[in-house]
């Protein structure tokens, strides 16, 4: 399909830097800017997975912050781990939700999937967050609901534009 896509368009104004003049220096993103790009290429990626599996990322992306909220930042990711182990739609949508946090937890990762079909991959997140001191712990929670506001919004455009797989709940 050819035409406009509004998505590349404000992507594009909010990072594209303007033509520097001789001697001066490119801007880097803001936070927000690099979140917004972040959550775009990595929902983008997932035009390959079944439409089960981004039916429950979905319900899954749109829930999450709640969950946090209400247990916490750990008990959240844990019930995340604990659903990624099953090898059905939600399983694969857990697994997801997993990877997209850690891309933003660790963007040194460059979004490249933990693997988290065995054990040692689940184990691996939630060490991760153990090893943590508690600041680090809060601003990583303050981190993920920041950023997550990205994939929350971006996500039913992004996977489901036509609206053709609706909200159903489990």
């Amino acid at each position: 399909m050819t035409g406009f896509d509004p998505f590349a368009a404000a992507l594009n104004n909010m990072t594209a830097a303007k033509t520097p003049s001789a001697g001066a220096e490119q801007r880097p993103l803001t936070r927000a800017q690099a979140d917004l790009k972040q959550a775009v290429e990595l929902l983008e990626q997932m035009n390959t997975v079944s439409d089960g599996v981004k039916r429950n990322y979905l319900r899954r992306v749109k829930d999450f912050p709640a969950l946090v909220m209400q247990v916490g930042l750990a008990q959240a990711v844990a019930f995340s781990v604990d659903k990624a182990g099953k090898n059905d739609d939600r399983g694969g949508a857990h697994r997801l939700l997993l990877n997209h946090l850690y891309a933003v937890w660790r963007p040194e990762t460059q979004g490249q999937p933990v693997q988290l079909d065995d054990g040692k991959g689940r184990e691996h997140v939630l060490k991760f967050l153990q090893d943590l001191s508690t600041a680090e712990y809060r601003h990583l929670t303050r981190r993920t609901l920041a950023a997550w506001v990205y994939f929350r919004r971006l996500s039913e455009s992004v996977l489901d534009p036509d609206g053709t797989l609706g909200e159903e709940r489990e």
